[in-house]
């Protein structure tokens, strides 16, 4: 530092002074405007009152310094050399900036910083435009890159670099294993840890920018395991399972014996994604129609009444192997029946798979006859918000009605006509 900017330094309540100029600069951008001496000391005041060639009283009646006096003031005490701000940046050791200054210089730099990503990973340029954006679902990114921009470089390049490579569509790897791969660490991509998080990001990313799905970046641990699931990654794959009746599955060794005598002996199966990973294709032992429903309740007492008809219970929400075992179905040309609770939640799980299956997909006794045939006593007043998100072309009957009567319906009730349903069915198919 200037030894004749020191001499400053050495008086009382310059520092706290320049500090005071230094904020009002920032806010306005040049040199002007006042700031005020409240606060200051009498020793503090005689000493800027004796830079200013006042007295103290007048300046405690003015109460206020101005920044264009002040620097007026050095060309009269030897300091002609220096302007205002010449001499904060001096006292500060560093540039001074308005405020608009520094958040051009911010963005700047955070241009320049992805731009260097862009060059280094050039193959991910599309999540590189998604940062750009700072949406809400990348604050927590940009907190990192202001704690620390080089390892958030690092661990973008990691993760990038890991998508890349990515099991082929078809194939799967435990979540760990890829990690060990990629990265070296099997725990990098755990959901709890920051590659992780960027891991399901730029997944979430992926799917929005090249297979047109609405963007959501998933929450639940449900959502994050079907979404690692969709790219080939199992964190899971013991625990996440369907059970079935009456489908056979084979793989290039042909058809698999298990599976096959499940359908002989009339057995239920609770199939992992483990074991749903080593299939290539799964259709009904019989026909081409397959009945769905949510509830495990429900579909044992199907299973019950017609042991020999291709039955699936999803438990609730689809998971990864629930999806998996869907998809192979409808590839192979099956008619999917689809029923579930006729409240909002139950209305969301049908109207997502209506959206991935289309015309494959019947919705079974989900309208406006079989909700009224199956309403309960349970108030849904305050969930019937969550059906404003769903397209009503295939709802606006039973919306209406739920949202009229307030009142969720359950399949417990239907369980008859399900059941007289799948057997009329199966006659028709005898003749």
């Amino acid at each position: 530092m200037n030894s004749r900017v020191r001499v400053f330094l050495e008086e009382p309540g310059f520092m706290k002074l320049f500090s005071l100029f230094r904020e009002k600069y920032r806010s306005l951008g040049r040199v002007g405007g006042f700031v005020s001496l409240k606060g200051f000391k009498e020793a503090e005041i005689d000493a800027i009152a004796g830079f200013l060639g006042l007295s103290a009283a007048a300046l405690v009646g003015k109460g206020r310094v101005g920044l264009v006096q002040f620097e007026s003031e050095l060309g009269n005490t030897g300091y002609t050399d220096f302007t205002l701000v010449e001499l904060l940046e001096e006292v500060f050791q560093e540039p001074l900036l308005s405020k608009k200054e520094e958040l051009e210089h911010a963005l700047k730099v955070e241009k320049d910083f992805l731009e260097s990503l862009r060059l280094e990973i050039p193959k991910a340029g599309w999540w590189i435009d998604w940062l750009i954006q700072k949406g809400p679902d990348t604050r927590w990114i940009w907190s990192i890159y202001k704690q620390n921009e080089v390892l958030l470089s690092e661990l973008i390049n990691k993760v990038t670099k890991a998508f890349l490579t990515l099991p082929a569509k078809g194939e799967f790897e435990r979540l760990p294993f890829f990690a060990q791969r990629t990265t070296g660490n099997p725990h990098f991509f755990d959901v709890s840890e920051t590659g992780g998080r960027l891991l399901v990001h730029i997944l979430a990313v992926y799917k929005k920018t090249f297979q047109e799905h609405e963007f959501l970046f998933p929450k639940s641990t449900e959502e994050i395991n079907d979404l690692l699931a969709e790219f080939g990654l199992l964190r899971d794959d013991l625990w996440n399972f369907v059970t079935v009746q009456g489908l056979i599955a084979s793989s290039s060794a042909g058809v698999h014996p298990v599976w096959e005598a499940a359908v002989h002996t009339q057995t239920v199966l609770n199939v992992p994604m483990k074991e749903l990973a080593k299939v290539e294709k799964i259709i009904p032992a019989s026909g081409r129609m397959v009945w769905i429903v949510e509830n495990s309740s429900v579909a044992s007492t199907m299973m019950d009444a017609v042991p020999d008809a291709p039955i699936i219970c999803t438990h609730g929400q689809l998971r990864a192997a629930g999806w998996r075992l869907l998809d192979q179905l409808a590839e192979a040309g099956c008619t999917l029946y689809y029923s579930g609770d006729l409240d909002p939640e139950g209305i969301l799980i049908a109207d997502r798979m209506k959206k991935r299956y289309l015309d494959k997909l019947i919705l079974w006794r989900m309208n406006g006859d079989a909700y009224e045939e199956s309403m309960s006593e349970e108030d849904i007043s305050d969930r019937v918000l969550k059906l404003n998100g769903v397209n009503p072309t295939n709802w606006n009957e039973i919306i209406e009605l739920m949202r009229d009567k307030k009142k969720a319906g359950y399949q417990e009730a239907l369980v008859e006509l399900l059941i007289s349903d799948i057997k009329e069915a199966q006659e028709r198919d005898l003749k």
